[in-house]
């Protein structure tokens, strides 16, 4: 690990390459509402981020990461989503609680890491269906706001991992694996059934949902 780089500048790589593999690129507004930070701090660290070559940033044009940058980011949500494989499966803790933990962790495990992995058997997905490994070509599937009515799907990922997102598709059972048929939708909301259960899913919810047509 590059020693020069602080944990700070480490969860602002990770955080802009889940906002940049969800939106396309990386926003002010989006990083500073991830980190929950001003916007003040955050065009501050992107200063420093940008003079270390780890980003690319145009005003008004959004945050890119650089291939050093990447490479950095990986590393970090490798470890992360390995954690939270491990919480679940051996500690048992609820797979929506685990994302803020892991949070806490994933600085501090570079030489766990390995054993780690064996102890899970080389897992190739986090609780939330998204790669631990990735070179693994996974199925990017549509998001459930795309869904046609009347067809059945499965969840294959929620693509935010967002510990008060998580708690909400969790109450709506839409953990990875599960059925969901879509019965009707507009702008704002799906309904849909889930396990012969009628419930409502906001737009909010079902764009971060992953699915496939079963």
């Amino acid at each position: 690990m590059n020693k020069a780089i602080s944990r700070t500048l480490e969860d602002y790589l990770a955080t802009i390459y889940r906002l940049e593999k969800h939106f396309g690129i990386a926003r002010t507004t989006d990083i500073a509402k991830s980190l929950k930070v001003s916007l003040g701090t955050v065009t501050n660290t992107l200063v420093k981020l940008k003079a270390l070559s780890l980003i690319e940033h145009e005003p008004f044009k959004g945050i890119k990461l650089t291939e050093k940058g990447r490479e950095i980011a990986l590393r970090i949500i490798r470890r992360h989503r390995l954690i939270e494989r491990f919480l679940t499966d051996v500690l048992k803790v609820e797979w929506y609680k685990v994302h803020d933990l892991a949070h806490k962790l994933e600085h501090d495990i570079e030489e766990l890491e390995e054993y780690i992995e064996k102890i899970l058997g080389s897992p190739e997905f986090c609780p939330h269906g998204n790669p631990i490994k990735f070179d693994k070509v996974c199925e990017e599937g549509i998001k459930l706001s795309e869904a046609k009515i009347n067809k059945k799907y499965v969840v294959i990922r929620v693509s935010m991992e967002d510990t008060d997102l998580l708690r909400l598709v969790d109450e709506l059972n839409l953990k990875p694996g599960n059925i969901v048929e879509v019965l009707s939708r507009n702008n704002y909301v799906i309904i849909a059934k889930i396990e012969n259960k009628l419930v409502k899913i906001a737009s909010n919810i079902s764009s971060i949902i992953a699915v496939k047509e079963v």
